[in-house]
């Protein structure tokens, strides 16, 4: 019998959303919150996966009708990140199940397979990469690694409910997509710079043009209150979730020093949030661990 336990950064939804020559992308804001799978091989065959992860169960179909493995693959959750709010909670799952099989397989998933797979689900985040990368989330056209993220905090702040993502990625906003197609290309010309130089200030303007724009497809209330109190913290500016409930505040990374300041501050500001969590800005990509059961 062979276990792994692989996990997968969720995200405070995105750096930057918009439209680049007609084509939808995205990049994904990755944090220090995790979904977490075990998956095991054993004997006999078939295929098992919580009832509630249909997705994962369908990514993993795909994946073991491109290299079929001998035995019975088994799939148990550790943890979950919340849904409906751009937590990318879907994406993290196919993504850890999926490299979790490779890993087992013992051969190599480039990102570009991995999210391949995960587009043919669903619309997919661009956290398969060991870093920042800019993905047509809707069709695969455009992948891109960016590079490394800089040294960052991201103060999370959930506004309350649920976006419904299968719903939202339904409607048609061409029109409006288009209308904001000079926001978002100034927004993504930003953001390619300030990775590559690993500046946050030039992320953070970034980030604060696309979440305006996204204002134009998804409302987003608390979106000057938190750039007022991305301000007051010193921070660089704010991302959000495009179709979800979640505001991300960019803060230099000393504030993870100052947890308990920070989110106090953030809590008198933002009373009626219905969560406020500081996290720290990582790469995507697998983690793995020892499995949490012994064999």
């Amino acid at each position: 019998m062979k276990r792994v336990a692989a996990s997968f950064p969720g995200t405070c939804g995105e750096l930057f959303q918009g439209t680049l020559d007609g084509v939808p992308c995205l990049v994904s804001c990755p944090v220090d919150r995790f979904a977490r799978l075990e998956l095991a091989l054993e004997s006999g065959e078939g295929l098992s996966v919580p009832p509630s992860m249909s997705k994962t169960r369908r990514a993993l179909e795909l994946a073991l009708a491109r290299r079929p493995l001998s035995g019975a693959l088994r799939v148990r959750r550790f943890e979950s990140l919340p849904e409906g709010k751009g937590y990318a909670s879907s994406t993290a799952d196919i993504l850890a199940a999926l490299y979790g099989l490779a890993q087992l397989a013992d051969v190599p998933l480039p990102p570009e397979e991995a999210s391949g797979i995960a587009l043919a689900v669903e619309p997919t985040d661009s956290i398969a990469w060991p870093g920042l990368a800019l993905l047509d989330h809707r069709e695969g056209r455009i992948m891109r690694f960016l590079g490394p993220p800089p040294d960052l905090a991201v103060l999370v702040v959930d506004e309350g409910g649920v976006v419904d993502t299968e719903e939202f990625n339904r409607r048609d906003n061409n029109a409006v997509l288009a209308s904001l197609a000079s926001a978002h290309g100034e927004a993504f010309s930003l953001l390619k710079n300030g990775v590559a130089r690993g500046d946050p200030a030039i992320i953070g303007e970034a980030a604060t043009i696309s979440a305006e724009a996204c204002r134009r497809v998804l409302e987003k209330p608390l979106l000057e209150r938190c750039r007022a109190l991305a301000r007051s913290l010193g921070g660089y500016g704010v991302c959000v979730a495009h179709s979800g409930t979640l505001y991300g505040i960019l803060l230099p990374a000393a504030a993870l020093d100052e947890r308990k300041h920070v989110e106090t501050a953030a809590a008198r500001a933002l009373p009626e949030a219905a969560e406020i969590r500081l996290h720290a800005l990582v790469p995507g990509g697998a983690r793995f661990a020892p499995s949490e059961r012994k064999v």
